[in-house]
């Protein structure tokens, strides 16, 4: 891969993030972060310092410049961009100017400022607030309606009344997960399906309404005993 920047450039001095540092307040956030590439390529990296107009994001394997991505932003959630500065550490994107878009960004921003020490840091892998309408498959055949608070790789926090209870096997779309916590809201799950994914593919399949293969022998296994009933 080559890159159009010179190595001992500063993706923090591009031209066009600049001008949007007068625009929106640029925050310091050291956030986990996953991004795609147009390839199809899904990689690691850590915000920078981020706005509700671009941000900049280190990485091992920075994109090209003026390559489409998308990023999937601890606490921030999923945003499509274009790289408009890069070198051989870090690189720079530009969103899309929709002020509704940039209005839900700069929420999450102040989400993310305001729980600044509630540990996100420690995880391993980017949580993406989602808000999404999605439906439930318990054990027992009964399908729920819910709300996918905030997902990741790993797992998802659900607004589902009631709560099934802790232990539970069920299906999240077409994911596979088992509740591991409750909260006042609903419940936490993580995916027990294959851990070879990406970003991409978790937020399409936990929202998807088409009817899950029931007979294989992965989710008879998955859901073992029958007839547990959500509290």
């Amino acid at each position: 891969m080559t890159n159009n920047t010179p190595e001992n450039s500063d993706v923090s001095e591009t031209p066009e993030i600049g001008t949007d540092r007068r625009k929106h307040h640029r925050a310091a956030l050291p956030l986990k972060a996953r991004f795609l590439t147009e390839r199809g390529e899904e990689r690691a990296g850590v915000v920078v310092n981020i706005s509700a107009g671009g941000a900049i994001l280190q990485t091992r394997f920075p994109p090209d410049r003026d390559q489409k991505v998308i990023l999937y932003i601890d606490q921030i959630g999923r945003i499509e961009g274009r790289v408009v500065r890069t070198n051989d550490r870090a690189f720079a994107v530009a969103y899309p100017k929709k002020r509704s878009r940039q209005a839900r960004i700069a929420d999450h921003l102040t989400q993310a400022l305001n729980n600044k020490h509630d540990g996100a840091e420690r995880r391993a892998r980017p949580r993406i607030n989602q808000d999404t309408h999605a439906t439930v498959q318990l054990e027992d055949g009964r399908t729920m309606e819910c709300s996918i608070l905030d997902i990741s790789l790993t797992g998802a926090s659900l607004e589902i009344k009631p709560r099934p209870p802790l232990g539970m096997h069920l299906i999240l779309g077409r994911m596979t997960a088992k509740v591991v916590r409750r909260h006042d809201k609903g419940v936490g799950v993580v995916f027990t399906g294959s851990s070879e994914r990406k970003m991409e593919d978790v937020l399409t399949d936990s929202a998807s309404m088409e009817p899950f293969d029931t007979t294989g022998p992965g989710f008879a296994h998955s859901f073992g005993k029958k007839g547990v009933r959500a509290q």
